[in-house]
């Protein structure tokens, strides 16, 4: 008997497991949902990208689009540095502090979902979101390559031929991803800051440092001759700009130009990437209700 009823309560609880994952799916999805239209009825979030595009375009316009895809992604991908932060961090970093300050996250404590479906759902909607608007705003560039494209300078002329449309969505790609980055970071902002006012101040004692860092911190390393060229290189990927700049320069401009210089580690530079990621919604599940 005792076998019998350790059984059904094996089977009863993993048939609440499976109801309850269920349910934080269906709850994921409905808040990514919820926040796709947040974003769309957003019309500051909309002049934003529309700037971003602006600026893009401007770069891709005086620096390169005339020389084909591959210039292009050279002007850009500097820019693309500070651009993609700003539309990352202004996509994220005070939604789950407006849900918490409006009292919407206590009234989630006496409902089923959990805070990793709250804060999974919230980063699949802002993603999609930042996803989008990363497209959007690289297209008119991506489209000015194509319409002022010319025969290509002298730097590109033997590589005429790897220069193609695909490495510059392959850069837009690497954008995206390198977004996700800084929206992770920005939701565990969100969570763990009080106010608004707190969570611009956290973004400017983590993210600035350590994007800083890692490049002065490699400057200083290889010019004191410190470190071999492999530990700069990994040093280079513990900031995320320096690991999405890295990839840029390892998966497209070296597509193109073939082997030269190592400028990063492409599977190390996308770890970093992917660790910024997780690591900000591991942050924010964690401290969504303190």
């Amino acid at each position: 008997m005792t076998g019998a009823k350790s059984a059904d309560e094996s089977r009863s609880h993993e048939a609440g497991a499976r109801r309850s994952r269920a349910t934080d799916a269906r709850h994921a999805l409905a808040r990514a949902r919820r926040e796709l239209r947040s974003v769309r009825r957003t019309p500051a979030l909309h002049a934003l990208i529309a700037g971003v595009a602006a600026a893009f375009t401007a770069f891709a316009w005086t620096a390169g689009a005339s020389d084909g895809y591959v210039p292009t992604v050279v002007a850009l991908s500097t820019p693309a540095e500070v651009l993609v932060p700003v539309l990352g961090f202004a996509l994220g970093y005070r939604v789950l502090l407006d849900d918490r300050r409006g009292g919407e996250l206590a009234v989630l404590d006496t409902l089923p979902p959990s805070d990793a479906s709250v804060v999974a759902g919230t980063a699949l909607g802002r993603g999609v979101a930042l996803a989008v608007g990363v497209a959007v705003a690289l297209a008119p560039s991506l489209l000015l390559a194509w319409l002022a494209g010319g025969s290509g300078s002298a730097l590109y002329a033997a590589q005429r031929g790897a220069d193609s449309p695909l490495l510059f969505a392959r850069f837009v790609a690497l954008t995206t991803l390198f977004g996700l980055s800084v929206l992770s970071v920005a939701l565990a902002t969100s969570a763990v800051a009080d106010r608004p006012r707190s969570a611009v101040a956290l973004v400017a004692v983590v993210w600035v440092p350590v994007a800083v860092a890692a490049d002065l911190g490699s400057l200083a390393a290889l010019s004191g001759a410190v470190f071999g060229p492999d530990a700069v290189v990994a040093l280079q990927a513990v900031s995320p700009a320096s690991a999405y700049r890295g990839l840029v320069l390892e998966t497209v401009l070296g597509a193109a130009t073939g082997p030269s210089v190592r400028a990063g580690a492409p599977a190390l530079d996308a770890a970093s990437l992917l660790a910024w990621t997780v690591g900000g919604l591991a942050l924010a599940t964690g401290r969504l209700r303190e």
